[in-house]
């Protein structure tokens, strides 16, 4: 998936979008039914080089804005990883789940809903029908990034902390 389906282009120079504008075209360009099927809290969980492509940063944050909770993917571009962190939106690596969910959901339209899952932080774990998958554990800059919002949230209290003095 490349960040042009997440992030149409023809939106990536519209600055005058509000948060909501930009939750609303997530996936225009891929599949039209998203919107439909997506629930807020929902994940995403796609194949191999998510977010390859441009170095947009709307591709992360309007699925931060839309409610996604995460993208659990084979892998990640790393222009579209660093800027998930960089905004606070957690991605993970999982490559397994990512070939259990494709054997077991087969082919249909590009969102198709799958089973619940939980990621267990403290495990490194994903758990999925009964099974639990393994991913590498965030890095510790990543996990900041993600507890405060992002690097503007982090860079923002620490000018207040220093002008405080």
């Amino acid at each position: 998936m490349n960040t042009d389906g997440i992030y149409a282009g023809k939106w990536t120079y519209r600055d005058d979008l509000t948060p909501e504008q930009m939750a609303g075209v997530v996936f225009e360009n891929y599949d039209p039914s998203f919107g439909r099927v997506y629930q807020e809290g929902d994940l995403i969980v796609g194949g191999r080089n998510f977010g390859t492509g441009s170095s947009r940063e709307q591709a992360a944050t309007a699925l931060k804005h839309r409610g996604i909770a995460c993208v659990i993917a084979a892998s990640f571009g790393e222009t579209y990883r660093r800027n998930a962190f960089n905004n606070g939106f957690l991605c993970i690596e999982c490559p397994a789940l990512v070939d259990h969910l494709a054997a077991t959901l087969g082919e249909g339209s590009p969102t198709i809903p799958g089973p619940g899952v939980t990621i267990e932080f403290a495990t490194s774990t994903i758990g999925c029908d009964d099974r639990a998958f393994p991913f590498a554990p965030l890095s510790t800059v990543a996990q900041e990034l993600v507890v405060a919002g992002g690097a503007e949230a982090i860079a923002g209290s620490s000018l207040t902390r220093l002008s405080r003095g």
